[in-house]
Formats: structure tokens, sequence, C-alpha cells
């Protein structure tokens, strides 16, 4: 009796934490956040994760990009189109100094030096160091509707209708050639490198001032890259090959014990 007594006060006090923690849950709910990083869920990847840098950003596939099972490991033939977009969450650096991707949406890797970066927020603020700069809180009230673009007079819009969620405050500044102040946040709402042009906040047509061409995601001798592939391919054949041999094998021992043991059997009668 007093076991069935124990039993059902864990079953109450059970039922009061869930109660607890689904409460708070409501009545504090996840808020997104910069710092928060999904681990990706790739076998190499989770054995690997302390060699591996944050990257979070969208390459263009060359005219020779593979997809690899792992870094150095087989490639098969499995290409991505030329112009494909792949986005890249994480970097590996191997012990000669080649960079590899993860593909997380194709649990693959890919060569860097296989991928172009597209002219984006870390070259502009690499390139406009001097003249970004910190200044006194510029607050854009709740329901402000801007725009938001990749980067000061880039041509190309993130999100032509964008707005504020309760007050919000900039205070990241860039002044471009013609005049126009933006306003510049690494985080917003859910979204990376947010720009503003705060002069004209809803002005979708603000044009580009420079077209700018592909930049490789990694720079490294060609060759090195030509001998990586060359291995990879051969990995291939070197795992194809054993399966081959034992499957003749195989094929052998079957006929050898069992077809011409019965072919000998029928003759014999």
């Amino acid at each position: 009796m007093r076991k069935v007594h124990d039993g059902k006060i864990k079953v109450i006090l059970k039922m009061v934490m869930f109660v607890c923690i689904a409460v708070f849950v409501l009545v504090h709910p996840l808020s997104a956040s910069a710092d928060v990083i999904f681990e990706p869920e790739n076998n190499f990847y989770e054995r690997h994760s302390d060699e591996c840098s944050y990257f979070d950003r969208s390459c263009l596939a060359g005219a020779d990009t593979y997809l690899w099972d792992a870094p150095n490991l087989v490639t098969g033939d499995r290409k991505a189109q030329e112009g494909e977009k792949i986005y890249i969450s994480f970097v590996y650096t191997d012990k000669d100094g080649i960079e590899w991707g993860l593909a997380e949406s194709l649990d693959k890797w890919v060569l860097m030096a296989d991928l172009y970066l597209e002219y984006g927020t870390p070259e502009f603020m690499e390139e406009h160091s001097d003249q970004i700069y910190e200044g006194d809180p510029y607050l854009l009230s709740d329901g402000t509707v801007f725009v938001s673009w990749s980067y000061p007079e880039s041509g190309y819009i993130d999100q032509a209708d964008a707005s504020v969620m309760d007050d919000y405050e900039i205070t990241t500044f860039y002044t471009d050639p013609d005049g126009r102040l933006w306003g510049y946040t690494a985080y917003m709402y859910g979204t990376r490198d947010v720009w503003i042009c705060l002069s004209d906040m809803e002005d979708t047509s603000i044009p580009q001032r420079v077209e700018h061409e592909l930049i490789p995601a990694q720079e490294i001798d060609a060759s090195q890259i030509a001998a990586v592939k060359e291995s990879g391919q051969f990995s291939v054949l070197f795992l194809v090959i054993p399966v081959i041999i034992i499957a003749g094998i195989a094929g052998f021992l079957i006929w050898w014990f069992w077809i011409r043991q019965k072919r000998d059997r029928e003759v014999s009668r």
C-alpha cells in the first residue's frame, strides 16, 4: 500500500513540474538570439565540431563543385550545378590548410575553393571600416515600416516591407557619397546584417553604385585542389574494387559448392 501511495505522489509531482515548465514557456517565450547556433546533424561534424568555425553564408557553386561525404573522403560523381546557391553553416580546415564547407541541407561537404561569395555586408564593412561609426541611438518607433537592404547602395533588397515590433534603437551608421544616412544592426528579428536607409526608409529605388565581382570562398593553389579531387576519385575506386572482388569470390564459391555439386549429383544418377 505504501508503494502505491509513493507512486501516486511521484506522478503528481511530475505533472506539477510539467505544468510549471509549460507556464514558464508561455509567459517567457524563447526568443531568437544572435548567440544561438544550432548544431548540425552530420557524422563528421559531430566528431570534429571543436575544429569547425561558424560561417553562416550562402555561396555559389563553381563549374566543378563536387559534393563529398566528408572532408578528404570519397566524392562519388555527384556535383552541384554551376551557379547553384549552397548554404554553408560551418567550415573545417584540414592539416593542409584546405577549407571544407558543410552544405547542411545536402548533408555533404564542399571544397570552399570550389565556391564563390557574393559581395555582402562582411566585405562592405571591411572596405568602409573607416567610414562606419557608432553614434547616439536612432529610435525606430513601434510599427515603423522600412526597406531592408543587403548593404548600402547595393541595389539588392532583402525585404521591402519590414516593420519594427516595439521600439528599436540603431547605433551603427554610415553616410554614402550622396549624403544618405544608413543604419546597421547585426541582428534583428531573426535576420542578420540589416541595413536601413534612415534618410528615406521606404524608398525602394536606391540604385546600385558599384557592381562587384564574385569572390572565391578560399584562394588556394589550384594544384592542391586538383590533387585532393584526384585522391577522392581514387578513394571511390579503392572502395569499389574490393566489392567487385568479394562479389566475384562469392559467386565462384556458390558455383563450386552448390551449382557444380548439384550438377554432378544429377549426372551420377
